[in-house]
């Protein structure tokens, strides 16, 4: 274009993806975020999220528009409270299977049950919380100027937003490589197509923070590397409390009814 503003990216409204066949009578989402359509209900446009974040993660995330934090965030949430809904249940008809003496002490017990349910939410936020963090690095680490080995945070009130919204966005990863993403897979694309999206959602972590930091960010090499250490770093912290969670309310659990 004439005037240097680059086009919209036109997004099909039925599979998520940019170049497909399947409605060209369609309206395109001008945007390229399905999520921040308001004229789509809700659980579409969350899947078409998911699986467009997924399947072109470089586009996706290398393009990410600036945009409402808070949509982002419910987002992130109805993507993480399904995914580990759906990883809770298979798990609690395992845990029935081989111990099912312990399962009814517990339903039977109104403070396990609480305990779990008041786990269940950590661990959702949890995971939100590890998400933000790790896109909110990736910009501190590539953008913010460094003195002495150590970012400069004095007058960057707003960096890290766009990070964040990488980071909750990637959440759709969570939610397509779930047990109800795999079955909505399966019953959207079919036994034979299915797996290609599962595989492009493990693919595509990598993928999408090369193209988030050198599409949307312009970061150089030194740049890169040290937004990678970066959240490697507060990564590894994070992943090391969500693991103590899990072993205090698993000892909790056995003490409370002398296992």
């Amino acid at each position: 274009m004439g005037d240097g503003v680059a086009p919209p990216i036109a997004m099909c409204v039925v599979c998520g993806l940019t170049l497909c066949g399947c409605a060209p009578k369609q309206r395109p989402i001008l945007n390229g975020l399905a999520w921040e359509d308001p004229e789509q209900r809700w659980w579409v446009r969350l899947w078409r999220t998911a699986l467009a974040a997924s399947v072109e993660p470089q586009r996706f995330f290398g393009e990410l528009p600036p945009g409402n934090m808070t949509a982002a965030l419910t987002f992130a949430t109805c993507a993480e409270v399904f995914a580990l809904g759906s990883l809770a249940l298979p798990a609690a008809f395992a845990l029935w299977w081989l111990a099912p003496e312990l399962v009814r002490q517990v339903l039977a017990d109104p403070a396990a049950c609480g305990m779990l349910a008041l786990s269940w939410v950590a661990f959702v936020v949890c995971m939100l919380a590890l998400h933000a963090l790790w896109g909110a690095c990736l910009q501190w680490g590539a953008q913010l100027p460094v003195r002495a080995g150590w970012p400069d945070l004095q007058g960057t009130r707003n960096v890290g937003r766009s990070g964040v919204r990488f980071g909750l966005y990637a959440c759709g990863w969570d939610l397509l490589t779930s047990p109800i993403g795999l079955l909505a897979t399966l019953l959207v694309h079919g036994p034979r197509r299915a797996w290609a999206p599962i595989g492009a959602a493990v693919r595509a972590p990598g993928l999408a923070q090369r193209a988030y930091l050198e599409r949307g960010l312009g970061a150089d090499g030194a740049a890169q590397r040290r937004a990678r250490r970066l959240s490697v770093l507060v990564l590894s912290g994070g992943m090391l409390l969500v693991i103590a969670l899990f072993a205090t309310v698993v000892l909790s659990l056995a003490r409370r009814f002398g296992y």
